[in-house]
């Protein structure tokens, strides 16, 4: 309900499996997508702002949760889903990138985005606070095997990338339990 207030495009998704020794729990996420400019975000974010029953939801939501993180992304590469496709699984990978590699980083994602190819293809982002060389690779599937086999062939194409990253990757699987193309 509150996710489809928002007018826009996006999904909901739960974790696949709880964290593994040593890490954060993996958490509900909430995407809402469709901006296509910066002035987007500030407008959503001033109607919530001057909607006392947005923040009143918001914080019901908020409060059922262990914590919140509300992060902007800016997408290097996105999805370009193909007519009527329906993904049921989501796998979020997050990278963080050697001091000064951020730049190689980033075209050696879009070269194995390019070379693994299919549909949809993985959305390269980062978020535009936080650790200035943080990027994720997103990855969408019908299946938990769909989504396997998509890793599987990006592996083959990985080339520097573990000399680019300042530490392991994390991956975090989850199940779309709501989609709307607004």
């Amino acid at each position: 309900k509150a996710h489809a207030a928002t007018g826009r495009p996006g999904n909901i998704t739960v974790p696949l499996s709880g964290a593994n020794l040593g890490q954060s729990r993996p958490g509900l996420i909430s995407l809402v997508g469709g901006f296509t400019t910066l002035d987007d975000v500030d407008a959503l974010n001033d109607t919530y702002l001057s909607n006392p029953e947005m923040q009143k939801g918001q914080m019901g939501i908020d409060g059922l949760c262990d914590k919140t993180n509300y992060i902007v992304s800016e997408i290097l590469a996105g999805p370009e889903f193909p007519e009527g496709y329906e993904a049921t699984t989501v796998s979020r990978l997050v990278l963080v990138a050697k001091p000064t590699k951020g730049q190689e980083l980033v075209e050696a994602l879009l070269d194995v985005r390019e070379k693994v190819g299919g549909e949809p293809k993985n959305v390269i982002s980062r978020p535009i606070t936080g650790p200035i060389g943080q990027f994720r690779v997103t990855m969408f599937g019908t299946s938990l095997q769909d989504i396997e086999n998509k890793r599987v062939e990006s592996l083959k194409h990985l080339g520097n990338i573990p000399d680019l990253i300042s530490s392991n990757a994390v991956r975090n699987l989850g199940r779309i339990v709501y989609s709307s193309q607004a």
